[in-house]
């Protein structure tokens, strides 16, 4: 099988261009409407634990966060199907036996949520033949820049006073309100979900795959009736996926010595309930509910909700 990559040229792994990969990694997911999403939303959690099946990570070669987004219970006893939509981190490292994995999965298309610069700096994808791909980026704000200088400039006062005192936490506080508040960025979301109701979408990923490929996930679980706190499970997985690989990197920075305290990135390397609860916050502040912000944030309208359920859910 052939392999699918627009930049086949590897990137040396100088300390600088370990400072650059870094920031682009941690840069950063019947009819139901809108009251399928709201009674999901508030439905209990106590039981969101035994809804996860057994399946969640899938083997892809060259990839730690590939998950299947099927297998969770609805509120009303329903469960997404297995196979149809996957979520993942970028595909650069995928290996031609992970490539002929992805094959088997029989894919509709890629999204990818990354910007030029993260692209420029990891790669591009590396997938079967003849699988579409879009590039549909979402901005980071920003912190894409600033992540970079800081880490670049071995400065342990500067790192600690930019990224110290829970302002790389904040960091992604703000970056998560955007999902919500962005006019861009919903457009990019939304898209994603007609895509997927439409069946030619079934893999989108970002860089680590856990924030706007965690958002997204958010949205496409909650629209169906996935329970809040099955949701968050979900969400928080990506901390256990990607611990091994954040460690690596961790004390690869501390050994290069662009680092003193590589701590102070955990805030950015992993996610965190408070990060997702403030895009569900923003959504809510300014639509009224998270089934509005379905509807008026992202435009889906009822059909779309109606595809989206009958695509994912028996």
């Amino acid at each position: 099988m052939r392999i699918s990559s627009r930049t086949p040229s590897r990137t040396p792994r100088t300390k600088a261009a370990v400072a650059l990969g870094l920031a682009a990694a941690v840069a950063v997911g019947g009819g139901l409407g809108a009251g399928t999403a709201a009674a999901a939303a508030s439905a209990p959690s106590a039981s969101a634990s035994a809804s996860v099946t057994a399946q969640r990570l899938i083997a892809i070669e060259g990839t730690a966060n590939f998950r299947d987004v099927g297998g969770y219970r609805t509120y009303d006893g329903a469960t997404v199907r297995n196979g149809v939509v996957f979520r993942s981190e970028a595909l650069t490292k995928v290996t031609a036996n992970g490539v002929a994995q992805m094959g088997a999965l029989n894919l509709k298309g890629i999204v990818d949520f990354r910007t030029g610069a993260e692209i420029s700096a990891n790669g591009a994808d590396k997938y079967p033949a003849g699988v579409p791909y879009t590039n549909l980026p979402i901005s980071d704000g920003g912190y894409l820049q600033t992540l970079y200088a800081v880490v670049n400039s071995r400065d342990p006062v500067k790192q600690q006073e930019i990224l110290g005192d829970g302002k790389a936490a904040q960091m992604m506080v703000d970056m998560y309100r955007t999902f919500a508040s962005d006019p861009a960025t919903r457009a990019q979301f939304a898209a994603v979900a007609r895509g997927v109701a439409n069946g030619t979408v079934s893999l989108y990923h970002c860089s680590a795959g856990k924030d706007r490929t965690g958002w997204m996930t958010a949205i496409l679980l909650t629209a169906v009736g996935v329970p809040a706190g099955t949701v968050n499970q979900d969400y928080l997985l990506s901390n256990t996926y990607l611990k091994a690989g954040n460690d690596a990197l961790k004390q690869q920075l501390l050994a290069g010595g662009l680092m003193q305290d590589p701590s102070l990135l955990d805030p950015l390397l992993g996610v965190d309930q408070s990060y997702l609860d403030a895009a569900r916050a923003e959504a809510t502040a300014r639509y009224g509910s998270f089934g509005k912000y379905l509807t008026d944030g992202l435009g889906l309208d009822a059909a779309t909700l109606v595809k989206l359920r009958q695509r994912l859910v028996p």
